[in-house]
């Protein structure tokens, strides 16, 4: 049965995400599609369907009080959905089983697997000690990125427009093709831009960021 109230009184129940959904219209449903088209390079998901439907079972999940994620309704629905279609790809990108198929399948030959190219390898890899160091500090790098980006994910958690501009930047579009993809038009997408700067300012003072 189904929770009436979900934990805190911000959390959205099941019937409130089956009302949302319902109340999509088909140019959001396109825009979402297209959000997950953006997402999907890299990931293990197979299509633009899959991706989205996959947000969709997480919001669910998380309404009936299992894992998943959890839409707060301060949030629009557009933004939460386009935010948990973003943090799929991302987990699913950077999971290291993921990355390391893709890396091996990249370093295998034509018609080998991947599984063929570990193989090849062995214990020949010349520079371990430096390649480990090298490792060490990528994983730094990475650890600080990622806390930018859910300090970033965090301050515009509910400003849809800077959403748009964060997720096609990402993905190298341009204006017209992050206009064209959000629905904003000209002058609503520098507004948001300069929201995004604003905000970015204030996040981490004394840093340029584009």
């Amino acid at each position: 049965m189904e929770p009436d109230h979900p934990p805190g009184d911000d959390c959205a129940s099941a019937a409130d995400l089956r009302q949302a959904i319902e109340a999509l219209t088909k140019e959001d449903a396109a825009r979402l599609k297209k959000a997950a088209s953006y997402c999907l390079f890299g990931t293990e998901y197979q299509n633009p369907t899959e991706l989205l439907n996959e947000a969709v079972a997480r919001a669910m999940n998380a309404a009936h009080g299992g894992k998943g994620r959890t839409w707060k309704k301060s949030v629009p629905f557009m933004a939460f959905m386009v935010m948990t279609i973003k943090g799929i790809a991302n987990d699913s990108y950077e999971s290291l089983p993921q990355a390391m198929t893709v890396h091996m399948e990249a370093m295998a030959a034509e018609g080998a697997t991947a599984e063929d190219a570990l193989g090849a390898l062995g214990h020949a890899n010349p520079g371990v000690v430096e390649q480990a160091i090298e490792i060490e500090e990528t994983e730094e790098r990475h650890e600080r990125a990622k806390a930018d980006a859910n300090a970033i994910d965090a301050l515009f958690a509910n400003d849809d427009g800077v959403n748009w501009i964060i997720m096609g930047h990402k993905d190298g579009h341009t204006a017209s093709e992050i206009r064209e993809l959000s629905g904003m038009s000209i002058t609503q997408y520098e507004t948001a831009r300069r929201r995004f700067r604003r905000g970015l300012e204030k996040l981490f003072p004394g840093r340029r960021k584009s």
